[in-house]
């Protein structure tokens, strides 16, 4: 069984594969951080995460959701992707001027909305968006959020819809020490200056799919093997046939030739 969907879904899936011990093949939630060291182009960094948290309004399961900036870049990173988030247009997909448009439905929007209210609620900063638009369609606007505890829900559980929730800490073990905490372990970013720092953030980071100084990237071609609630499984490349393959053994030992009949006297 093959499904790519919810964590709640995927846990019904796998106990029903257990029972007829069948095999499940589960790509689940993600809640994927984004790294971004000191050292880098702030306004660079801030392209990086407004798109990889305003693509499709933030409904693609490697979005990215949760931000650790160093405090060395994070005042100039944080006023460049607050104002992409004010200037992307949002609205109709028919609209050919549209940047953005709407979520899935409203119980989803109303979803967003409620993690962005509960950390701004506890002391967060609303840099951005985080207001319920009116007219038809289930739009939200592009949202960033500086500042939320770490056990914010909108840090915790998978938001999936356009928000950029940023926390600042004070260096680049901080930022892996947060970055690989919750549960969920599908994918994670890092943008750094340093090959040091990417190589710590592929080898620590318990997640199936690092990427280093591009959000996006990795699959189809390469294997992903999600961590933690995020799944079980390869999901791309040419594992994937593998998962979905049957091995069959096959032994083979020569036959033995068979006994000769006798021949009998030769009549005179």
């Amino acid at each position: 069984m093959v499904h790519t969907g919810s964590v709640q879904t995927g846990r019904e899936v796998a106990r029903a594969c257990a029972g007829r011990l069948g095999k499940a093949l589960l790509e689940l939630g993600g809640k994927d951080a984004l790294i971004v060291d000191a050292g880098v182009d702030p306004e660079w960094a801030a392209d990086q995460a407004a798109v990889g948290a305003f693509a499709n309004a933030g409904q693609i399961c490697t979005s990215v959701e949760r931000i650790y900036v160093h405090e060395a870049v994070a005042a100039p990173f944080l006023a460049a992707l607050t104002r992409r988030a004010r200037t992307l247009r949002v609205g109709s997909g028919m609209d050919p001027d549209t940047e953005m448009g709407p979520l899935i439905d409203d119980e989803q929007r109303m979803w967003v909305h409620r993690h962005v209210q509960d950390a701004v609620s506890d002391g967060a900063e609303l840099l951005a968006g985080g207001e319920l638009p009116d007219g038809p369609g289930f739009f939200y606007p592009p949202t960033v959020i500086a500042g939320p505890s770490s056990d914010a829900p909108v840090l915790r559980e998978e938001t999936f819809g356009p928000v950029a929730a940023v926390r600042t800490v004070r260096s680049f073990d901080a930022a892996l020490v947060e970055a690989a905490s919750g549960e969920f372990g599908l994918a994670a970013t890092v943008l750094t200056p340093s090959q040091a720092h990417a190589q710590r953030a592929w080898r620590e980071l318990p997640v199936g799919t690092v990427k280093v100084n591009a959000v996006f990237g990795g699959a189809p071609g390469g294997a992903a093997e999600p961590r933690k609630h995020s799944g079980m499984g390869f999901g791309y490349g040419p594992e994937l046939l593998d998962e979905m393959t049957h091995t069959k053994v096959v032994h083979i030992e020569p036959c033995p030739p068979a006994p000769r009949e006798p021949k009998g006297d030769s009549p005179l």
